[in-house]
C-alpha cells in the first residue's frame, strides 16, 4: 500500500484568485519558471515544450484524473483556504487476489470569510472492489443497508446496481465471480465533516458532481479494477444515458398515513420521515428514518434485476418465511429476505432495521401487485 500527496490544480472560479495557487503549487510553478528560463538559455527550450505541462495526477488505479470534473478532484474541494491537500491510499486488485481498496482524502484549514472562524474540512471518497461476503448477515448489511435505501436509484443503461449523489454499487459481470459463485461488486461512498470554531462537526461529504457523475465515476473505477483483476469484458462498461428515476423527497409520516405510499403499511409513530426511491420493474426501494436524528428505522427493497439479485444467491434458504408465504426466505434479528417467482422471474424482497413480519408482508404484497403477480404473504400477515 502506498500513499501519495497531491496538490490541487489552479482554479479560475470567480472570487478564488487568492487561493488559486496554494503554497505548494506556487512554489512548484516558481521553480518551473526558473527551470524553463535556465533550460531555454541552455538551448533546451524544445525539450521543455515537449514535456509541458506536468501530467495531471490520477487516483484509484488510474480511473480518475485531477481536475476532470467532480468537485473533489478539483481546486474547489479546498473552499476558500490558502492551502490544502489531496492524498490517496490504494491497493489495486490482482488476478491472484481480486480485492482492492482506494481512498481519496481532502484536508483543508482556512478562515471563514463570513465570520472569521477557523474552518476544518476533512472529506473522503472510498472505493472497495471484491466479492460479496459469505455470511448472510454481513452480506445483507453491506448491500441493503448501504445501497438499497430510499435515496438510491438504478444505474443508467441497464447496469446492475444503484447510485445516489454520495456513491453507489455496481455488480460486475460473471467473469469476475469467485469460484464458489459469489458475485464481485464495486462500491463507492463519499463522506466528510465540516468543523468551525463556533460549531461542532457537521456532515459535509465530498462532492461527486451529482447522481449521473457519481455513476460515471463508479463505472470508471470498476473498469480499471476489472482490468487489474484480469476479468474485464471485451467492451468496457459505460454510462451513456441520463439518470431518470431520481429519488423522492423525505416526507413526514403521520400516524394514520400509509408509509412509502403502500396501503396498509403503518408505523406507530409520527416522528419519522419516509423516502421512496425507484419503483421500476427491476427495483423498488423505500426507507424510514427519524425526522430529528435521521437514524434508520426501516429499510425496504424489491430487487428483480437478475444480476443485482444475484448478490443474494445462496443466502435465501430453502424454506418459506412462515406458513402460507410464497417462495423461500428467513427473518433474522436485523434483516429479512424472501425470494419468489413474480411476473415470470425471481424477485427478492428485503427488509432491514425493523424485522416486523407485518411490515415485510405489506411491502412485498404491494410490490408483487404492482408487478402483476400473486401475493407473497397470506391474507392477514400484513397488519
Amino acid at each position: 500500500m502506498s500513499e501519495t500527496e497531491q496538490a490541487p490544480a489552479a482554479s479560475t472560479a470567480p472570487g478564488r484568485l487568492r487561493r488559486a495557487l496554494p503554497h505548494s503549487r506556487r512554489g512548484r510553478l516558481s521553480l518551473v519558471s526558473a527551470l524553463v528560463l535556465a533550460l531555454a538559455g541552455a538551448g533546451l527550450g524544445t525539450w521543455v515544450a515537449d514535456t509541458w505541462p506536468w501530467p495531471k495526477d490520477r487516483y484509484c488505479w488510474g480511473a480518475w484524473e485531477e481536475d476532470s470534473g467532480p468537485g473533489f478532484l478539483g481546486d474547489e474541494a479546498f473552499g476558500d483556504d490558502d492551502d490544502g491537500s489531496r492524498t490517496s491510499k490504494e491497493t489495486a486488485p490482482t488476478r491472484e487476489r481480486p480485492i482492492g481498496r482506494c481512498k481519496v482524502s481532502i484536508a483543508s484549514d482556512f478562515k471563514s470569510g463570513y465570520d472569521g472562524d477557523k474552518v476544518t474540512v476533512d472529506q473522503q471518497v472510498s472505493v472497495e472492489y471484491g466479492p460479496v461476503p459469505k455470511a448472510a448477515e454481513a452480506r445483507l448489511t453491506m448491500i441493503q443497508d448501504g445501497f438499497l435505501g430510499g435515496d438510491m436509484v438504478p444505474l443508467p443503461d441497464g447496469l446492475p446496481g444503484t447510485v445516489n449523489e454520495r456513491g453507489g454499487l455496481l455488480v460486475l459481470p460473471e467473469s469476475c465471480d469467485t469460484q464458489d459463485g459469489r458475485p464481485a461488486v464495486v462500491t463507492m461512498h463519499a463522506s466528510g465533516t465540516y468543523t468551525s470554531d463556533s460549531s461542532s462537526a457537521q456532515s459535509d461529504p465530498a462532492h461527486l458532481g451529482g447522481v449521473r457523475q457519481a455513476a460515471v465515476l463508479l463505472v470508471a473505477v470498476a473498469n480499471h479494477g476489472m482490468e487489474a483483476a484480469g476479468c474485464a469484458p471485451d467492451d468496457p462498461l459505460k454510462v451513456s444515458s441520463p439518470v431518470y428515476d431520481l429519488p423522492g423527497e423525505r416526507e413526514l409520516i403521520f400516524s394514520a398515513g400509509d408509509v412509502c405510499g403502500i396501503r396498509g403499511l403503518h408505523l406507530d409513530t409520527d416522528k419519522m420521515e419516509d423516502q421512496t426511491g425507484a419503483a421500476t420493474r427491476d427495483l423498488q426501494t423505500c426507507s424510514v428514518q427519524g425526522s430529528r436524528d435521521g437514524l434508520a428505522y426501516l429499510q425496504l427493497a424489491m430487487v428483480a434485476q437478475p444480476r443485482l439479485a444475484a448478490v443474494f444467491d445462496g443466502i435465501v434458504g430453502e424454506r418459506p418465511v412462515a406458513r402460507g408465504w410464497r417462495g423461500t426466505g428467513s427473518i433474522g434479528k436485523k434483516h429479512a429476505i424472501v425470494r419468489a417467482d413474480c411476473a415470470g422471474r425471481p424477485a427478492t424482497f428485503l427488509m432491514g432495521v425493523s424485522t416486523d413480519p407485518g411490515h415485510l408482508a405489506a411491502f412485498a404484497n404491494a410490490a408483487a401487485a404492482r408487478l402483476g403477480c400473486a401475493p407473497i404473504a397470506p391474507k392477514g400477515a400484513a397488519r
